[in-house]
């Protein structure tokens, strides 16, 4: 079909100014040709003043339509887009001749769409053409091979066209040939503040650029001011609050600090000033101010007088002062990969581009909702998830811990500072979980799949695979043994016992401050008592299993583990809980116990604790955990086949909280 704009088969057309996004504004340019604008003229006024560093190249870069798009609705199975490129910014080639072959120039940019969310690819004005073909209808879903709908009889399509990055453009009209071509409303937007990093340099596809894919995933419209060359410039924000309504903030400059002398009291007077300006502009706005990605100082040395390396410690001390603001460390958003980089040194390709927006996107789910919505989501997510995910689930319920990450995918939680839980399907996404999580000491790894990620991303390296043992409702009987000579009898401890438990524990150092007491005030730690003399305990971990088994070496043999665990366990579902608790699996006394209670035990290879390896002497044990059935010193099996620890600790056994 004829697609060419005026043609008398031309049956919908709208104007493309009424269809754009992401634009502060359009000027005429004759004839129904309009340009979009992405900066306010009192930003271009400021871009161009004698305050920027560079301020021909900023009015440059200011022209073009990085972030703009045209969105709308249609029942055609083609459009076409009256478009006319500007030529391309001298700025523009000097960044490119980086990336291109010697002798050989690509324009790395042009228009992009998507439809119904597939991604058409690029497209570019051919010849003398002034405007750009997209077929819209999926040819998978055809009713048979080289079957199309008829124009205007097939499924309403939602299209974004995205224009380019690196060069400017004036844009007409918008006609298909179904029997409507129809705008879409605005959403909140996406602001992202930046240099050539931000702009698109060098993606080669403004939809592959990192901050429409963080868009996208956001579900927000897009206003990029990512302006090639740009430092921190204050003064360049003036109007523009006016002119968007931003739900979140990216700021992503600095990395130019490296490429020219600069000192350190100016430097950091104007990153001051930017964030200040912006903090009093969007003061309840959540703000991500990023430090300098990494890139590949041999293959492009900075300049010797540079003051690029403070820059870091300037962003931290500036932003500390505004709630709304979050330093991230540019360092962990992109792996440190000259394959990642389209020039080899600085600005990521679409690889990296994806990878940049995907952890961008993981780091502001962390803040998703507050605490409770992140605990209600994340029950959601984990319904019907393997049974290895018991322990995870079980936190949930009862109000452990705190939620840091729950989407589609991947489920995050963490006990206390320093010690994570974590299950995910998607290795990728619990990969970038794991990289944007602080000063991670230990993980409870609910994925078999994951443990070789988890070992790699957070450099630890020793590895104790543990049963999960679940109760399956009341404990079986006792079984029948000797009367013992004297009165026997399960109760909660009270404070006053604290230093006898304290000295009789075998494990005292897993103790975090204030635990001890916490489970003695709540009465979660119950003590067996023979003629009234105290013969041991069983109390209750971080995370709600049972453990802190410990039998006092003179009363091992007479059945004292079977009967504080059997208590333990009526102790916990009078309390309207699933009893469970996690046992090494060399511990083969201990998972007998278990069965022979009605536990239900997993197989040790579907969970593990992974942890940095000790150094020699050292005990490495997460805050808060305590010593688990396999740590305490349990009892010795009595006669008629009682149970129960009589393995010395692994070697593992300093890992965590387990039986």
């Amino acid at each position: 079909m004829d697609m060419t704009p005026g043609s008398q088969r031309t049956l919908a057309s709208a104007s493309a100014r009424e269809l754009l996004h992401g634009a502060l504004r359009t000027s005429d340019e004759g004839e129904g040709w309009v340009r979009p604008w992405r900066f306010s003229p009192i930003q271009m006024r400021a871009l161009g003043s004698c305050q920027a560093w560079h301020p021909g190249l900023y009015r440059q870069m200011a022209r073009t339509t990085a972030g703009v798009t045209l969105e709308f609705t249609t029942d055609s199975s083609e459009v076409a887009l009256e478009l006319l490129l500007d030529d391309e910014p001298r700025g523009t080639r000097a960044v490119l001749d980086y990336v291109d072959p010697e002798g050989e120039a690509f324009p790395h940019d042009g228009v992009s769409c998507e439809v119904d969310g597939r991604h058409l690819g690029l497209r570019q004005p051919s010849g003398d053409d002034d405007c750009v073909v997209f077929s819209l209808d999926d040819p998978d879903a055809a009713p048979a091979d080289g079957v199309m709908q008829l124009p205007g009889m097939g499924d309403t399509h939602h299209v974004r066209i995205w224009l380019p990055c690196l060069r400017g453009c004036r844009l007409r009209d918008v006609v298909g040939n179904g029997s409507f071509v129809r705008g879409v409303a605005a959403r909140r937007e996406l602001l992202v503040l930046g240099d050539s990093i931000a702009q698109g340099f060098v993606s080669d596809d403004p939809f592959q650029a990192w901050p429409a894919l963080l868009a996208s995933r956001l579900d927000l419209d897009l206003v990029n001011q990512g302006i090639g060359g740009q430092v921190f410039q204050p003064g360049t924000l003036l109007g523009l609050a006016q002119a968007v309504d931003p739900a979140c903030i990216v700021v992503e400059l600095g990395a130019n600090y490296r490429y020219e002398p600069c000192r350190e009291r100016l430097v950091t007077r104007d990153v001051r000033g930017y964030l200040l300006e912006l903090s009093r502009l969007w003061s309840r706005v959540p703000i991500w101010v990023m430090s300098p990605l990494w890139h590949d100082e041999e293959a492009y040395p900075s300049h010797s007088m540079s003051c690029w390396r403070s820059v870091p410690l300037f962003l931290a001390a500036h932003c500390a002062p505004h709630d709304q603001m979050t330093l991230l460390d540019g360092g962990r958003l992109l792996d440190h990969r000259a394959s990642l980089m389209a020039d080899g040194f600085e600005h990521p390709n679409a690889e990296g581009s994806r990878q940049l927006a995907r952890r961008l996107w993981v780091r502001m789910m962390m803040r998703r909702g507050d605490v409770e919505e992140r605990r209600t989501r994340a029950q959601t997510l984990l319904e019907g998830a393997p049974r290895r995910c018991f322990p995870l689930q079980e936190e949930l319920r009862r109000g452990i811990g705190e939620v840091l990450f729950a989407e589609e995918g991947c489920v995050a939680l963490s006990l206390v500072p320093g010690q994570v839980t974590i299950w995910g399907r998607d290795r990728e996404l619990a990969h970038d979980v794991l990289l944007m999580l602080d000063d991670v000491e230990l993980v409870y790894c609910l994925e078999p799949a994951l443990v070789r990620d988890v070992c790699l991303t957070l450099g630890l390296e020793s590895v104790s695979p543990v049963s999960i043992c679940v109760c399956q409702g009341r404990p079986k009987p006792a079984a029948k043994g000797h009367r013992p000579s004297r009165p026997r009898e399960v109760r909660p401890l009270d404070a006053s016992f604290a230093s006898v438990v304290r000295e009789r524990y075998s494990h005292p150092e897993y103790l975090r401050q204030g635990e001890l007491e916490g489970l003695l005030k709540q009465g979660l730690l119950l003590g067996g008592f023979e003629g009234g003399e105290l013969v041991g305990f069983v109390g209750e971990h971080p995370g709600g299993s049972m453990g802190m088994l410990e039998v006092f070496p003179e009363h091992r043999g007479r059945g004292w583990g079977e009967a504080l665990e059997r208590a333990k366990i009526e102790d916990q579902l009078a309390r309207g809980l699933r009893p469970w608790c996690e046992v090494w699996p060399e511990n083969r006394d201990s998972l007998r116990l278990q069965r022979r209670l009605g536990l239900k035990v997993q197989a040790a290879n579907e969970s593990c604790y992974i942890s940095r390896a000790p150094e020699a002497g050292e005990v490495v044990a997460p805050e808060g955990a305590g010593d688990g059935w396999a740590h305490g010193a349990g009892e010795e099996p009595a006669q008629g086949g009682d149970t129960a620890q009589t393995d010395e600790p692994p070697a593992c056994a300093g890992d965590g909280p387990r039986h």
